[in-house]
């Protein structure tokens, strides 16, 4: 299973945006980091088999709850987005900001307009 880019919205920036919506964006966002989360576990496992320790097997399953963290709390966010009421708004500018990935900011903005793409910045290695 290979992860996928999100797919960012088209429609038209806004300086508030109702619960619900936030709540779906970030729910699609965490989601996507699980999906990547779990290629690393699976990568991670392929190169465990050519003789890792015990110990760094055991540190390997911490990518498994990493995974599972993530997901659960997509799903989460998503109930959230669902059952929130539809009066709840709230200003993003002040959540976003500092926030180091260009791209994310673009889709829970949904500033992006159609056929650009948002340069996601620097790779960071750690």
């Amino acid at each position: 299973m290979a992860a996928l880019p999100l797919q960012t919205p088209t429609i038209a920036p806004t300086e508030h945006l109702p619960v619900g919506e936030l709540s779906r964006r970030l729910a699609a966002e965490l989601a996507s980091a699980a999906a990547l989360c779990r290629d690393c576990e699976h990568l991670a496992g392929d190169l465990a088999r050519g003789g890792a320790s015990l110990e760094n097997l055991t540190r390997l399953q911490s990518l498994d709850e990493l995974s599972q963290r993530l997901h659960g709390l997509s799903e989460v966010l998503e109930r959230i987005g669902q059952h929130a009421s539809g009066e709840w708004n709230v200003s993003i500018e002040p959540l976003l900001s500092g926030l180091g990935l260009s791209d994310m900011v673009v889709r829970l903005r949904a500033e992006e307009r159609v056929g650009e793409r948002a340069d996601p910045g620097e790779l960071d290695f750690f």
